[in-house]
C-alpha cells in the first residue's frame, strides 16, 4: 500500500513538473515578444538601455541666442544628443511643425532610403525622443545624428527654432 501512495504522489509531481514546464515556455515566449517590441520601439534592449545610463558625455555644449542667453544644454554622445531646454518648449508649435515634423523628419526620410537600400541598418537609422510634460517639451535626445556634420546642422537649426520659439 505504501509503494502505491508513492507512485501516486511521483504521478502528482510529474504531471506539476509537466505544467511548471508548460508555464516557463509561455512566460519565456512573452519576454521574447516583449524584448522584440522594445527592440522595435527603441532599438535597444533593457541592457544596452542600462549601459547607455552609465556612459558619460563626449563634450557638452550650449545652445546660445544672439544676446548669449543659454537655450539649451547638449550633452554629445557617440550616437546620440541629449537635449535638456532651459526653459520648457511648448510642443505644438513652432517647435513640432518646423523643427520636429520638417528638418528632423528630412534626416530620418534620408536614413529611411538608406536602410530600404541596404545602405544602412534599421537601428542606425535618425530617431527622437521628447520628453514632454504638459505639452511641453523639457528634453529630448537624438539618436543616430552619425556625421559631425549633421550634429552642427542639428544644432544650428534647434538655435534658430529656440530663438523663434522664446522670442528672441
Amino acid at each position: 500500500m505504501e509503494v502505491q501512495k508513492l507512485l501516486e504522489v511521483r504521478k502528482v509531481i510529474e504531471e506539476k513538473i509537466a505544467k511548471l514546464q508548460e508555464e516557463l515556455k509561455f512566460y519565456t515566449s512573452l519576454l521574447e515578444v516583449i524584448d522584440k517590441a522594445i527592440g522595435e520601439k527603441s532599438f535597444s534592449t533593457a541592457a544596452q538601455a542600462a549601459r547607455q545610463e552609465t556612459e558619460r558625455p563626449e563634450a557638452v555644449e550650449e545652445v546660445k541666442g544672439r544676446s548669449g542667453e543659454v537655450y539649451a544644454t547638449v550633452e554629445v554622445y557617440r550616437d546620440k544628443l541629449r537635449i535638456k531646454f532651459k526653459e520648457p518648449v511648448k510642443v505644438d508649435g513652432l517647435f513640432k511643425r518646423f523643427y520636429l515634423d520638417k528638418f528632423l523628419q528630412k534626416y530620418r526620410e534620408e536614413d529611411a532610403r538608406e536602410v530600404r537600400q541596404g545602405a544602412l541598418r534599421q537601428e542606425e537609422a535618425l530617431r527622437y525622443e521628447l520628453e514632454e510634460q504638459e505639452g511641453e517639451a523639457t528634453a529630448m535626445t537624438i539618436y543616430n545624428y552619425r556625421t559631425e556634420e549633421r550634429k552642427r546642422e542639428i544644432l544650428r537649426v534647434l538655435r534658430w527654432t529656440l530663438e523663434k520659439v522664446y522670442g528672441g
